[in-house]
């Protein structure tokens, strides 16, 4: 049993040590005294609009910083992120380390209760422009997950921790990681390497990797009607899995076509025009996600066999964040599908 060390930072305590700074406010009291934040919330908010006029990239700024100041902590929770797709658009920031973004819900009542009923009349436009107590938008992305706030207490918490967070945190992932090998300078000097596939030959590495996509899939395997697997990286992953879930494999064959001899080579995929029927729900195993090219071939092709985009996943072994491949996936209008990651690596 490991002893983790973990942290509750709040994202905007950045703005407002700022904010006292220029104002004179009780920096102890915004940090602390709920019904004193909420006193100076619309100057909060309108001083953030404000630096951020001058500043576009301060919320990446308050991201590191909050990051880089939290020393010596295995998990760092950041509350109160309201940038839009964060996971997407800040986790090439964070390459070496593992990003997780779990979007809060909570009911209008709830939330004017635990303001002490100061009610709608003083709130205020969020950091990022979302009206509070409005509908919440509809998302062009998927968070890592949903938790739902509204329950008094923290065992609803305790639970969702336990059994969504927790396995992150797993020997088993460890002992996979263990089992990619690194060469360094390859392809080219200062670039490591990282030889995912090498799993495939570790005793025992196939079917660890299986069990875990099984179990730290956020779906209902139930529900899933076909794993499609990119050849080749992904073939012998999902052939593992195919035992563990009991649904067809169907492989997404590729090959290079160039319309010249000077045309850029471009990686196309094809399947059986009958593998999948119109809306079905699937799952797609690769081994790794960099740019994210392979797959936004592979999720083309898939909308246009009919398959359901709202209900398709994509699990990978290994994840290289700083390609930005979440964001070029959402970029392309595939943000909603729902990506997940075994491995995490920094670096190209």
């Amino acid at each position: 049993m490991h002893d983790y060390k973990s942290l509750v930072v709040s994202i905007s305590d950045a703005t407002k040590r700022e904010y006292a700074a220029a104002t004179g406010a009780d920096l102890s009291r915004l940090l602390g005294d709920r019904a004193y934040k909420e006193q100076h919330r619309k100057a909060l908010t309108a001083f953030f609009q404000e630096q951020l006029q001058r500043r576009p990239r301060l919320a990446e700024e308050h991201f590191l910083e909050v990051v880089h100041s939290a020393v010596d902590v295995d998990v760092l929770l950041i509350t109160g992120m309201r940038d839009e797709a964060p996971f997407a658009t800040l986790s090439h920031l964070v390459s070496d380390s593992r990003l997780l973004e779990i979007r809060v819900e909570v009911s209008e009542a709830v939330q004017i209760a635990r303001r002490k009923g100061q009610g709608k009349e003083n709130d205020s436009p969020r950091m990022n422009g979302n009206i509070a107590g409005s509908e919440p938008p509809v998302l062009d992305y998927i968070p890592s997950f949903t938790f739902n706030n509204d329950a008094v207490g923290d065992e609803a918490a305790r639970v969702f921790a336990e059994y969504r967070l927790h396995p992150f945190l797993s020997d088993k992932l460890q002992r996979l990681a263990s089992m990619v090998r690194s060469v360094p300078d390859l392809p080219r000097p200062s670039i490591e390497f990282r030889h995912v596939l090498n799993i495939c030959q570790q005793p025992g590495g196939l079917t660890l990797s299986a069990s875990l996509m099984h179990s730290i899939f956020s779906g209902d395997w139930e529900m899933i009607d076909a794993v499609i697997c990119c050849e080749a990286g992904g073939f012998p992953f999902a052939s593992r899995l195919e035992g563990m879930v009991e649904v067809p494999i169907v492989p997404c064959t590729s090959h290079i076509s160039s319309h010249s001899f000077k045309a850029s080579e471009k990686e196309l995929f094809e399947m059986d025009a009958t593998a999948i029927h119109k809306g079905a729900s699937v799952v797609v195993v690769d081994d790794v996600l960099a740019t994210g090219e392979t797959l936004l071939a592979v999720l083309k092709l898939l909308a246009k066999a009919g398959a359901c985009m709202e209900d398709t996943s994509v699990i990978v072994v290994g994840e290289f964040p700083a390609h930005r491949g979440r964001e070029f996936l959402r970029l392309h209008g595939f943000g909603r599908v729902h990506i997940q990651s075994l491995l995490v690596f920094g670096g190209e």
